[in-house]
């Protein structure tokens, strides 16, 4: 779900796969070496939905939530991943999508700020 113009906007994962997809090749916490991530760009998903606001509340399934300013979105190329290495993660391996950003790339994001923003098993956007 996303908040946008309309109260609620609803994706499945072939709706977010037809969306222009980025690589991130990075290392996190949670994984070993540096897996490549294929996802869209938040920026371009909110821009789908014509989303407007300063923030972005990401929920995962477990209720875990983070909030992540607009500004770093737009600042930075962070994804929302639906595969890792070529494989759709599953619920057990963080997936089916997780906030990634491209650490390796961008070694200011690797502070705690940044690193608790990175939720999987993404359940929903709000965006305020």
């Amino acid at each position: 779900m996303l908040g946008s113009p309309d109260p609620v906007v609803e994706f499945d994962m072939a709706m977010l796969q037809e969306l222009p997809s980025q690589h991130i090749t990075t290392y996190t916490s949670w994984t070993n070496g540096t897996p490549v991530f294929k996802g869209v760009l938040l920026t371009d998903l909110l821009d789908k939905v014509k989303a407007q606001g300063q923030k972005i509340r990401v929920t995962a399934l477990n209720m875990y939530s983070a909030d992540i300013d607009v500004k770093t979105l737009e600042q930075f190329p962070i994804i929302l991943a639906y595969a890792m290495d070529g494989e759709a993660m599953s619920i057990r391996n963080k997936g089916p999508l997780w906030v990634i950003y491209p650490v390796k790339e961008f070694p200011e994001l690797d502070q705690p700020k940044h690193v608790s923003s990175m939720v999987w098993q993404v359940n929903s956007i709000v965006v305020f």
